[in-house]
């Protein structure tokens, strides 16, 4: 039997415990149909507190917490908690603080240590993710970069593996992680076995679809030539690019304009004008049937091509299966009826 530790704290997200526990009871189930003849449980799966004393979630919800020596588990996971900000985010690594003692026994008895969204943050906080890679939450990839520069954050991915480190990305991520520790510790016939019991996408590898610029928490623009450059390029998204034109536009010299874009937007005007004009063909490409070929035009190509590799660069996925992913019928709904 492999047993998982559940690293929680008082702001844990009570949704993501209760995931994991069900996870692996649901795993426990399917295991015992496929091995009736068997006597033991696949996965024991239990919640840690701080103080080792019961837990008092928001919402109420208080979990109860069986005493375990959790240094002996197989797998031990962070949990996300409630934060949405820097401070929030610091906080998190302070609550999960008291683990990190733990840890490296863990990890050199053969453990793994896992965490998704926001639970990146407490275990980056270890300091066990210097210098490798992993993912979080897309959200708040900047508070990320700026905490811990040490890491080497592979943001477009949904779930990387370094070593015995597993992370995960924003949110329901978290399935994608039950089935990653699955496929560890009880091999990857029986991982693709839950995939299809939970209805959940093993192949869904890449954060980068569902990034969304008009989500994403906003650098203040503090200097006004450079609103002025920014509000210049939304204008003429469709327009031929000029450095030069941009730049007399604002009466300053191109190499003025790149120092200072630089250090304001910290891209330079033609990649910052890419990121827009893609931004707005997903818009196009969520919310209408236009042609791509259109689209393309909409938004300052004229080569479909050459517009298709961009684009594929910066979502992992062509227009067309951007289309098929996230479009929305003028009469979707959420629980579609059968009038037959």
């Amino acid at each position: 039997m492999k047993t998982i530790a559940i690293l929680a704290h008082p702001n844990s997200i009570a949704s993501d415990v209760l995931t994991l526990l069900d996870y692996f009871e649901f795993s426990n189930a399917l295991w015992r149909f496929l091995q009736p003849e068997s006597q033991q449980q696949l996965f024991h799966a239990y919640v840690v507190s701080p103080d080792a004393k019961p837990l008092q979630l928001r919402h109420g919800l208080q979990l109860a917490v069986q005493p375990h020596d959790w240094s002996q588990a197989d797998a031990a996971v962070f949990t996300p908690g409630y934060a949405y900000d820097a401070q929030g985010l610091q906080q998190l690594v302070e609550q999960s603080s008291c683990y990190y003692p733990k840890l490296p026994a863990l990890l050199a008895k053969g453990a793994l240590l896992a965490a998704s969204c926001t639970g990146t943050y407490a275990l980056a906080g270890s300091g066990l993710l210097n210098h490798r890679q992993a993912t979080s939450s897309w959200f708040f990839k900047d508070v990320f970069k700026s905490m811990f520069p040490q890491v080497h954050l592979q943001l477009n991915k949904v779930l990387v593996m370094d070593q015995q480190l597993l992370t995960a990305g924003a949110t329901t991520s978290h399935h994608n992680l039950c089935l990653a520790l699955t496929e560890k510790l009880a091999g990857e016939q029986f991982a693709r076995q839950m995939a299809k019991l939970m209805l959940t996408d093993p192949n869904r590898s890449s954060q980068l679809p569902y990034m969304d610029a008009d989500l994403l928490p906003a650098n203040p623009v503090l200097d006004p030539l450079m609103k002025q450059a920014r509000r210049y390029l939304l204008a003429n998204l469709a327009e031929p690019f000029s450095l030069q034109q941009l730049a007399d536009q604002l009466h300053l010299t191109k190499r003025t304009l790149l120092r200072r874009f630089k250090a304001e937007l910290q891209d330079t005007p033609l990649n910052y004008l890419q990121r827009l004009r893609i931004e707005q063909a997903k818009r196009l490409l969520e919310t209408s049937r236009m042609p791509i070929e259109q689209v393309v035009l909409q938004v300052g190509y004229e080569d479909v091509s050459s517009f298709r590799k961009l684009f594929l660069q910066y979502t992992e996925l062509t227009p067309s299966q951007y289309r098929q992913k996230f479009l929305l019928e003028p009469n979707w709904s959420c629980c579609p009826q059968n009038l037959d």
